[in-house]
């Protein structure tokens, strides 16, 4: 397997930002249905991957074990702030 891209971990970083921030808002400003979270979610994302295939700082190489740590990071935090927000 060839060395994963530190883009590869931007993208998840990018789709948990869009979740969180989507959820923060339903949860406190405004109450949208279903549909509607969904599709901002992914407008959100795509924006968040937009800006990342524009810059140049994600095009480096990392090693496997610090691909998955980020990952786990990612996913823990991502799980951590939902349940926070919820509450």
């Amino acid at each position: 397997m060839k060395e994963p891209k530190l883009k590869k971990v931007a993208y998840g970083v990018a789709m948990a930002l869009a979740i969180i921030i989507v959820h923060f808002v339903n949860v406190y400003v405004y109450t949208m249905p279903p549909i509607v979270v969904l599709l901002v979610a992914i407008f959100i994302t795509y924006l968040g991957i937009t800006f990342i295939n524009k810059s140049g700082k994600f095009e480096q190489n990392i090693s496997l074990i610090k691909y998955n740590l980020l990952n786990a990071i990612v996913v823990v935090v991502l799980f951590i702030v939902y349940f926070t927000i919820t509450n």
